[in-house]
């Protein structure tokens, strides 16, 4: 079911477009990454989706009244407590206050922060305030959730929870949007992948560059080309996908043998 669609949307700022003339239908239920550089306007788009920023041009129209929630890049501490911020937010937002309360206490448990609930938030780190970000986006399920490098300063466990959240909200027909640097949290999480380039919005594939690891025997006594390292009797040699598809054979005709290899694949955002 569409649930927004832009039509010819552009944004300028101080005379630069950087948004031009962007239509796009999204759908409930589905997961939308915007990828790019800093500042080709992928932070802008968010802002204009969820109409905390107007466009120049062009219409934004929702087929019904929705709910959004935010999880900004950097989450800014206020005067409470992070139990008292969270129970503030809960109630806002018309949950019963002893549902809000065990909530925030299984969120806390579930994203290890439950010891640091009564810490004064300007006390809490860039990761844990983040932490705290997101269980007040999802403590009530939103129509719409928007992610601003929804993983900057978490760590790795907490990381795995908020995908395991996010997912189960996708489950429950909630539509995300993010902003995001993070191959793993957009292989995770993302149905649709786009990015900004000259202000227009484009399906996105992403680069994966590979590079093996190749053990080998100089039975020949041949001696090493360049690249190549002793490892134990033999030679290792890491070398990029296209020179190893082109070399290996023509090394295996001259009397090398393979010995092993091991392949590292990394994907640029």
């Amino acid at each position: 079911m569409k649930i927004i669609t832009l039509e010819n949307i552009s944004k300028k700022y101080d005379g630069k477009t950087v948004l031009n003339n962007i239509s796009q239908t999204f759908c409930q239920g589905q997961s939308v990454a915007f990828v790019g550089h800093n500042g080709c306007g992928k932070s802008t788009l968010l802002k204009i989706i969820s109409k905390l920023a107007a466009p120049t041009s062009g219409k934004l129209i929702y087929s019904k009244p929705l709910l959004f929630h935010y999880i900004p890049e950097k989450f800014p501490p206020v005067p409470l407590t992070a139990r008292e911020f969270l129970m503030r937010m809960g109630t806002i937002s018309g949950i019963d206050k002893g549902k809000v309360k065990h909530d925030v206490e299984a969120l806390a448990t579930d994203f290890f922060l439950e010891e640091l609930l009564d810490t004064p938030m300007h006390a809490l780190s860039k990761g844990t305030l983040q932490k705290v970000g997101v269980i007040q986006a999802i403590i009530k399920r939103p129509d719409i959730l928007l992610l601003d490098e929804p993983l900057s300063g978490q760590d790795v466990e907490s990381q795995k929870v908020f995908i395991e959240k996010i997912n189960q909200m996708q489950n429950d027909n909630v539509t995300v949007f993010m902003s995001c640097h993070e191959k793993k949290l957009i292989d995770a999480i993302a149905t649709d992948v786009y990015t900004i380039k000259d202000g227009m919005l484009k399906m996105y594939e992403t680069q994966t560059i590979r590079t093996y690891t190749v053990i080998l025997d100089d039975c020949n006594k041949l001696g090493p080309i360049d690249g190549m390292v002793k490892y134990g009797r033999y030679f290792r040699w890491k070398v990029e996908e296209d020179m190893c598809d082109k070399r290996l054979p023509e090394l295996l005709a001259q009397g090398w043998r393979l010995r092993g290899m091991e392949v590292d694949e990394r994907s640029e955002i």
